[in-house]
């Protein structure tokens, strides 16, 4: 009899530790406001783009942060760090974006306009984009990126 009861209070006990687990995990997820502030940070990262500031998009992207750009690259953080501190982007804007959750990591889709100069001449570009954002550390960070240009 004292072996069930026993093992009826290591059960219960189990039971119970698995119910507050959860509560245990890292804060932010639930809901609208993480979005919110993931759509935030998203835009954020375009205006240190546009603006060529890589110290502002640093602590934006994980230091694993893996790029796939339009033209097919394979890019580090530190390479796209490189490539916007030496690209000619007059303006970087998102459009139409959507955030969803997936516990503490989150997938946003939209579209990209690109305006600027390369080799002299006016560019416009237009793609589509995935970043994948983790909730790490306390804070949101993109951990991968991948666009593909629209083509008219």
């Amino acid at each position: 009899m004292k072996a069930i009861a026993a093992a009826v209070g290591a059960c219960t006990f189990v039971i119970l530790l698995m119910a507050l687990l959860p509560l245990c995990a890292q804060d932010e997820p639930p809901g609208a406001e993480a979005v919110s502030r993931i759509l935030a940070l998203e835009n954020a990262w375009a205006q240190a783009a546009e603006s060529k500031d890589v110290k502002a998009m640093d602590p934006l992207l994980d230091d694993a942060f893996l790029n796939v750009a339009p033209d097919g690259r394979l890019m580090t953080k530190a390479e796209v760090m490189a490539d916007v501190k030496s690209a000619s982007v007059q303006q970087f804007v998102n459009e139409a974006m959507t955030a969803k959750l997936h516990g503490n990591t989150a997938i946003v889709t939209g579209i990209f306009r690109m305006k600027g100069i390369k080799d002299g001449k006016p560019y416009l570009q237009r793609g589509r984009f995935v970043d994948v954002w983790m909730y790490k550390n306390g804070r949101w960070v993109a951990i991968s990126s991948q666009a593909t240009p629209i083509v008219y």
